[in-house]
């Protein structure tokens, strides 16, 4: 019978922690990268890295990593509504 001391039962208590930790913070990241490509409004990527308490380009660079050419995608439609918008304004005046 092998009794196990209580710093090798605690270290096996802190290691089955940080592999749920680590778990949690993947699933954490994959949820931001959904949920920031839901809009490709000014300011909702950051909106999104801000609640899910990353830094932005952090947040970018997951995206760009998983989703290549999604941000440049996204940055062509702002501009483009952009325009389409002031278009409206002038057209309007």
């Amino acid at each position: 019978m092998t009794t196990t001391s209580p710093l090798a039962k605690l270290r096996e208590k802190s290691e089955a922690s940080e592999r749920q930790a680590e778990k949690d913070k993947a699933a954490l990241l994959a949820a931001a990268v959904k949920e920031a490509m839901k809009s490709t409004k000014y300011g909702h990527l950051s909106a999104v890295a801000k609640e899910a308490g990353i830094a932005s380009q952090y947040l970018r660079d997951l995206i760009e990593k998983e989703h290549p050419g999604w941000l440049a995608q996204a940055a062509e439609e702002r501009k483009a509504a952009k325009a389409a918008s002031n278009k409206g304004a002038q057209a309007a005046a």
